[in-house]
């Protein structure tokens, strides 16, 4: 009769438990490796690639000038962008115009506040790229949150102002945003929806938001 042979590797007996041991680490150690890919590759996709730099929508100037990345204001955390949150400046004071308001934040603000874009009725300020978060809708670190989801964008309200056109900018630079990041309408917040403040005061109270979102609506339509 004749008997098949097969060739197989021998280790001594004394030997496999080291042999079992390095296999059972190799295995781990790619495991782990591949987690820590696929990890970072979804971390990867979930950051909204910075649009394009501009100096201007529209006809309205938009000069850049981001706070300091020690900033208490300036966390550094990147994340995908879900909404557009709008909020007044609550500053009647003469003269508090975006450029005003950027001068606060280069200088450090409170500490602790910050926001996107700051808007006026002859020009806009960035404070912040638009893939970082911001602490501006007051709802800390809440997941699917204005902090960590929305660009913050204040209205100024100074009373040596026009709020009209300061209005009509932001509606301007809301569709810019929105078109740049494929986000649709519905995803334009206020304040108020995040943490219940009454926010954009002059637009809620004077019911106006519907009218605002038209205006929106408008400039992407063009």
């Amino acid at each position: 009769m004749n008997r098949r042979h097969r060739c197989v590797l021998w280790i001594p007996r004394e030997y496999r438990k080291y042999w079992i041991g390095g296999g059972l680490l190799l295995f781990l150690a790619f495991v782990g490796i591949m987690i820590l890919f696929f990890s970072f590759c979804h971390q990867e996709s979930a950051v909204t690639p910075e649009r394009t730099a501009v100096d201007q929508i529209g006809d309205i100037p938009l000069y850049t000038r981001l706070i300091p990345e020690d900033s208490g204001g300036r966390p550094g955390i990147q994340r995908k962008i879900q909404y557009i949150v709008i909020h007044e400046t609550g500053n009647p004071s003469p003269g508090a115009d975006a450029q005003a308001h950027s001068a606060y934040l280069l200088e450090g603000g409170d500490g602790t506040t910050s926001w996107h874009y700051t808007v006026d009725e002859k020009q806009i300020y960035q404070h912040l790229p638009d893939n970082e978060v911001a602490w501006h809708a007051g709802d800390k670190t809440k997941a699917g949150g204005g902090n960590l989801n929305g660009i913050g964008m204040e209205l100024c309200v100074n009373e040596d102002g026009n709020f009209e056109k300061t209005f009509h900018n932001a509606a301007r630079l809301t569709a810019y945003l929105l078109n740049a990041y494929g986000l649709s309408i519905d995803q334009v917040k206020q304040h108020n929806d995040f943490n219940g403040k009454n926010c954009p005061q002059t637009i809620r109270e004077d019911n106006r938001w519907s009218e605002f979102l038209e205006a929106v609506q408008g400039y992407l339509d063009k």
